[in-house]
């Protein structure tokens, strides 16, 4: 987290003023990266004009993996919502068990300028946090933003892999909250959010790995044109025969 981001994030967990909105949240994680995040424009190349192989295959990769359909593909791989555990936590993982419900939010993100097509993809999450402790339970509400960086590559003959690089904890924005005097005592108590970012971290890098993921980052573009030619050249070869009149 740069110096700029923590002036704002730090302060705010230690005065406990929850953000209202996951909006402003994702403001405060950006706000030392302006610069960084200005969208990069396309060349503009004008309609027609002879380009090279090499011309041709960049303006592809951005034009077909574009800022709001790159946000759109992490908004449909994740779904509505993460349902896990209860899952053993603390020491060889008896101490307590914890359930979460991750409520997932439309992302939002900026093309990131660099030699690689590069985006900073911001999840906004509401989640719920059951903590069993056998002899209480409490629950937790969280607002929670996590940045992830995903840098787009090209492997012969004709594939695209998308990397998806984590945050580290302390980028994680979390604001958490709950209804009950015992929770918010724990919560100061056992420095709560700092083990709750850790625990998300774990459980999107077990969800990154899982076959489902790489099939949505791992893009065969020759097998896909192959597999949806019959519906591509609909567009545009003829099926009639008044397709053939002049």
């Amino acid at each position: 987290m740069t110096e700029a981001v923590r002036a704002r994030v730090i302060p705010a967990r230690e005065a406990e003023q929850p953000l209202e909105h996951l909006d402003e949240a994702i403001q405060v994680a950006a706000a030392a990266e302006d610069e960084a995040f200005q969208s990069v424009e396309p060349v503009d190349i004008a309609p027609g004009r002879p380009i090279s192989y090499e011309e041709f295959g960049a303006a592809y990769v951005r034009r077909v993996l574009h800022k709001d359909r790159v946000l759109k593909m992490v908004n449909e791989v994740l779904g509505p919502e993460l349902v896990l555990g209860p899952i053993g936590a603390g020491p060889g993982r008896s101490f307590a068990s914890v359930s979460v419900v991750a409520s997932f939010r439309p992302t939002k993100g900026e093309e990131v300028p660099g030699d690689l097509l590069t985006y900073r993809v911001f999840l906004p999450m509401a989640i719920v946090f059951d903590l069993d402790m056998k002899i209480d339970r409490h629950r937790f509400n969280a607002d929670v933003v996590l940045p992830l960086l995903m840098r787009i590559h090209t492997e012969a003959p004709l594939r695209i892999r998308i990397d998806i690089e984590l945050p580290e904890e302390d980028e994680i924005v979390l604001t958490l909250q709950t209804p009950t005097r015992r929770g918010a005592v724990l919560q100061k108590l056992t420095g709560l959010e700092g083990e709750l970012r850790r625990f998300l971290l774990k459980v999107v890098r077990t969800e990154l790995a899982k076959d489902y993921v790489a099939k949505a980052t791992h893009l065969d573009m020759e097998r896909l044109i192959d597999t949806t030619w019959g519906a591509l050249s609909a567009n545009f070869l003829p099926r009639a025969p008044e397709d053939r009149r002049a």
